[in-house]
């Protein structure tokens, strides 16, 4: 009974003194805990730099490319501000991986997948066969049926190829 009434005197000291330290106007009071747990000034980091900050310590990580800030330097005019807030969650270079990607790195990290995470992070899965070379089932049909390599044409020249029925 003790130790629950002594945990709930400092729960309620820990919270006020947040909502005191909220004083400033624009500083939400969980933020202001954020930045207290990640040892930082209440204001000065985003909640989603100062979840990236708690993270990094958790996991003994470097978290100087958010107390830096250079995650807020590196962000590009193009790339749009949902993006840009996935990779600064997932801890990567804005406009530097596609959203599909994005949201994979994140995974990986939650997971703890480092295969997956170093595949996505190398851009080694961009690296594919160009779609329009390759020759897909319909295509080599259309040509068996006029006697052409399928390769040499585009599939609309195959269809323009092929015999007219006399109806």
């Amino acid at each position: 009974m003790k130790t629950l009434l002594t945990s709930a005197l400092i729960a309620a000291t820990l919270s006020g003194a947040a909502f005191a330290a909220s004083a400033v106007p624009g500083i939400n009071p969980g933020d202001v805990q954020l930045a207290l747990s990640a040892g930082v000034e209440p204001g000065a980091y985003s909640r989603s730099e100062l979840l990236n900050i708690l993270e990094a310590k958790r996991n003994n990580e470097d978290a100087s490319y958010f107390l830096s800030g250079a995650n807020r330097a590196s962000a590009s005019g193009n790339a749009n501000a949902g993006a840009a807030q996935l990779a600064l969650t997932a801890g990567v270079e804005p406009g530097a991986y596609s959203v599909p990607e994005l949201l994979q790195i994140i995974e990986a990290k939650r997971d703890g997948d480092t295969d997956r995470l170093s595949f996505v992070l190398s851009g080694a899965h961009r690296t594919t066969a160009n779609p329009a070379e390759a020759v897909t089932p319909g295509e080599a049909t259309l040509a068996a049926v006029i006697g052409v390599n399928p390769a040499d044409y585009t599939l609309a020249e195959l269809i323009a190829l092929q015999p007219q029925s006399d109806d």
